[in-house]
């Protein structure tokens, strides 16, 4: 049965210092090795290592096969992929290690724990494993973390396998090594093909029946990867191509394999030079448009080379884009937490907002929210999209795509919104990049604050929307796409039009449903609640205890108008919680220039200020126009009786000259 990790390391350290295991615990070959090891009484073997000098090595029938391994490894590392470390073991029946090959830090850490060239791995070096298994079972074994006694084999995972040569003659195993988290199934998938290849080159007179077996165990491998595969020789024939890029490509696999890779594509193929270069390249984006193929793909391309550095062959894999972005959403995780259930209020406003945008939700057409700055319309947005993705579960993996266009700089947004292709500016990423609506295809976008886009790129945009399709910047083919807009402004939408800042027909194509969420001062007896929920959470991530706030505190919240609405509630509430010595918020003023004196002590003098400054204008202006009083009305904008009464009210003295210019 399985046992975890810790389980299994209490598991293993008990049986050692002399208790029994449950019957059927682990697999009996392990359980052997320990009993073994712990009737040597110790749980790693002082015993010195057995070992072999480097000329024997080479000189003996596994040294002229060592090299393979190198060779095999590059096909491995894709396969398993770069998150996980590898390296492959090659020992002879006395299980001496001929070669060790992989990732170097990875190799170096196996030699710390005894694995190293020339010398042995047997149990009693390096306690139990599965190269030394193996070639006691005369099988495929596979020991993982906690079944190892060696400490620096705790976190590894090791799949053997023997290799076999004529009249079944046992010459060594073949094994692969990775992190304990590499899938199990696939560890142990791969040595078995490397142990069928191996010993294919140790047994010249295999028989032809063995040599199909041994292919189509090698094709099955092969062809369960989701990927393509594609292995093209130095003279361009295809040597292997699996399942799954035969139909990328629409080709069939078995009929191509021995021609020549150009013969079967109507397209240069991109890997041509690396057989000059001898340089590959990992996840490369690619654009492939032919007569009869329009190909979007991840593509990786690794050089196979001999001992002398010449390219004999080129592994390549490749993945659909539409695919890879998937996977790469998946891994990242969709941005947009927050849920329905998450807006805090019951206002009758409130409530409203929500039943309309809860509806919307449950369709595809576009959505506009419209509301001051601070009152949460990115909020509103992610729970849209939130309910949208649990009303279709087959769209759970939906991403969701958040751009300010404020934020974004003038020359930068229309690639970052429509992408751009290979060389299309300076600057541009090699192999080019997707844009923002390409990433969002199959969920939503969030356009925030979309009147401050440039109004060539409104019309750019407005085209995307019609067509529901995106032509990256320097490329001549559209993508189709499949997303919901939601867009927000916390502009007049209909006074920017009449500004010839904003695009009418856009208006109308983003207009399709309304929601307007209301101002914090609109909806006041949200606010207590609101402050609540703030306190607790601040308090929590300061490591406070639980605020609380007095009636005077919450009177005086509720009665100020917040005009940077939730946000600025928000904001003001962490700021006390942090600076507050107690648990308790007594008293609130209004945050920063908002802190007024009350009016009795205010208004006077502002009004008597504000005169004083009219008639000081009033004054210079007469006396710049030699008091001529129809010239000063002009200048001031004002109609000549109304500045003849404010002369009065003032006391200013006129000169008569001038009075008598004005009538």
């Amino acid at each position: 049965m399985p046992v975890q990790d810790a389980f299994g390391n209490t598991l293993r350290d008990r049986f050692l210092k002399g208790e029994d295991l449950p019957a059927g615990s682990l697999d009996e070959a392990v359980l052997s090795s320990w009993r073994r090891l712990r009737d040597r009484a110790s749980t790693e073997s002082s015993r010195p290592s057995a070992h072999r000098t480097a000329d024997v090595l080479a000189n003996g029938l596994l040294g002229s096969i060592a090299a393979t391994g190198a060779l095999i490894l590059g096909s491995i590392r894709l396969i398993l992929g770069r998150d996980h470390p590898v390296a492959i073991l090659l020992v002879d029946g006395d299980l001496i290690i001929h070669s060790l090959a992989g990732d170097r830090s990875f190799v170096e850490q196996l030699e710390v724990a005894g694995l190293r060239e020339g010398r042995s791995a047997a149990e009693d070096a390096v306690g139990t494993n599965a190269v030394d298994l193996c070639l006691r079972e005369r099988r495929p074994m596979i020991t993982s973390g906690w079944q190892h006694v060696c400490a620096g084999l705790m976190d590894v995972k090791i799949a053997a396998a023997p290799l076999f040569g004529l009249n079944n003659a046992l010459h060594g195993a073949i094994a692969l090594v990775s992190d304990a988290s590499v899938g199990t199934d696939t560890l142990n998938g791969l040595a078995l093909l490397c142990a069928e290849s191996t010993s294919a080159q140790l047994s010249a007179m295999e028989t032809s029946g063995n040599l199909d077996r041994m292919l189509v165990e090698q094709r099955a491998i092969i062809d369960s990867i989701s990927d393509g595969l594609l292995v093209v020789d130095e003279d361009g024939r295809v040597r292997h191509m699996n399942a799954p890029a035969g139909r990328i490509l629409t080709l069939n696999p078995e009929q191509s394999v021995g021609r020549r890779f150009a013969e079967l594509l109507d397209f240069e193929p991109i890997i041509a030079p690396i057989f000059r270069t001898g340089v590959g390249y990992y996840d490369r984006e690619l654009i492939i448009d032919s007569n009869r193929r329009h190909l979007h793909l991840i593509d990786t391309a690794i050089p196979v080379k001999d001992a002398q550095g010449k390219v004999q062959s080129v592994v390549n894999t490749f993945r659909e884009f539409n695919r890879a972005k998937r996977i790469a959403q998946q891994i990242a995780g969709s941005p947009a937490r927050y849920t329905f259930d998450d807006i805090i209020g019951t206002s009758d406003c409130l409530r409203q907002a929500i039943g309309d945008a809860r509806k919307a939700a449950l369709g595809t057409a576009n959505i506009l929210l419209n509301g001051p700055s601070g009152t949460g319309k990115e909020v509103f947005a992610q729970a849209i999209h939130s309910e949208a993705i649990h009303a279709h579960g087959d769209r759970r993996d939906a991403p969701f795509i958040a751009v300010n266009c404020a934020a974004l700089p003038r020359e930068l947004i229309e690639s970052e919104l429509f992408g751009y292709v290979a060389g299309s500016f300076t600057g541009a990423q090699k192999g080019g990049r997707p844009g923002k609506f390409e990433m969002a295809s199959g969920g939503t976008i969030f356009l925030d604050e979309i009147t401050e886009m440039p109004l060539d790129l409104q019309a750019k945009l407005l085209r995307v929307l019609q067509e529901r399709e995106v032509t990256r910047i320097g490329a001549t083919r559209p993508i189709p796409i499949d997303v919901r807009v939601i867009a927000a402004s916390n502009r007049d939408l209909k006074d920017a039009i009449a500004r010839r800042e904003f695009r009418e027909d856009l208006y109308y194509r983003l207009h399709v449903v309304s929601i307007t969420i209301p101002a914090l001062k609109d909806r006041r007896s949200d606010i207590p609640m609101l402050a609540t929920h703030f306190l607790r959470k601040y308090a929590a991530t300061a490591g406070k205890p639980v605020f609380t706030i007095s009636d005077t505190a919450l009177r005086a919240m509720t009665a100020y108008d917040w005009p940077g609405n939730v946000r600025e509630l928000e904001n003001t509430l962490e700021r006390l919680v942090v600076l507050s010595d107690g648990t308790e918020i007594r008293q609130f003023d209004p945050p920063g220039d908002a802190r007024m004196p009350p009016p009795s002590s205010m208004v006077v003098p502002v009004m008597k200020a504000l005169r004083e400054h009219e008639r000081d204008v009033i004054a210079a202006t007469l006396i710049h126009v030699d008091h001529n009083v129809t010239k000063a009305a002009e200048i001031l904008g004002i109609a000549r009786p109304t500045l003849y009464s404010k002369i009065r009210d003032y006391g200013i003295v006129l000169q008569r000259a001038g009075a008598d210019k004005a009538s």
